[in-house]
């Protein structure tokens, strides 16, 4: 996996909205009615960006360390990061006009590019398989989206200062964030104590039905 850090370029205000642009993409414009819609927006206009890089067989642009871009005043600069698998790298290949067809196919049902799913096939035949649904531990999960939203208020904390409104909105959603990942912990934890009760009880019950039974059995 490796990270990639762009800046992007914000401005606006609270009745207006927001719109960031990207030095470093600049085919793209995010929006959002806050500052936290607009982080959010950023990052997956960004992701899309780079997959439609990676669909035309281009190469993916080197992001530009914050300290060397450039901005006008009342423009507030912020770090959104993209985690990808691998930076792509282009190459030419052969390759039938009907398997192509069908990869193409393939690909599009899936959502995926024509880069993506030959990847991903390459992948499944190398045995790198993905893990099954389910396996993931969720207070794991939940504590990985925790320390994600704590990492990007730390960079962007670094860019804008702790006392800017942008931080402390952010701070805000961020708390928002980590509360509904926290209740909905909770309801899953008790949701599976209430089953493993359940379970119990029925293998208690179905226990003594059978010690009942058990002498009328007995006597015939």
């Amino acid at each position: 996996m490796t990270t990639l850090v762009f800046v992007a370029l914000a401005q606006g205000d609270q009745q207006a909205g927001y719109t960031a642009s990207f030095p470093d993409l600049p085919e793209i414009i995010a929006g959002g009615p806050g500052m936290a819609e607009l982080v959010t927006g950023a990052r997956e206009a960004v992701q899309k960006e780079l997959q439609r890089l990676e669909s035309d067989g281009q190469e993916w642009p080197r992001p530009t360390p914050i300290e060397a871009v450039t901005h006008q005043a009342g423009v507030i600069p912020f770090l959104v990061d993209i985690t990808v698998e691998d930076t792509p790298v282009r190459v030419n290949i052969s390759i039938g006009e009907r398997l192509l067809k069908r990869i193409d196919q393939g690909a599009e049902a899936r959502g995926m590019s024509r880069s993506g799913f030959i990847a991903s096939a390459a992948r499944t035949a190398l045995g790198d398989r993905p893990a099954s649904p389910g396996v993931t531990d969720f207070d794991a999960v939940a504590r990985k989206l925790q320390d994600e939203w704590s990492v990007l208020g730390r960079k962007i904390t670094d860019s804008l200062g702790p006392d800017s409104a942008f931080n402390r909105n952010m701070t805000e959603f961020d708390n928002k964030v980590s509360e509904t990942i926290r209740k909905t912990a909770d309801n899953i934890s008790a949701a599976m104590a209430r089953r493993k009760d359940a379970e119990a009880r029925a293998s208690r019950d179905e226990t003594d039905a059978k010690d009942q039974d058990a002498p009328a059995s007995a006597g015939h």
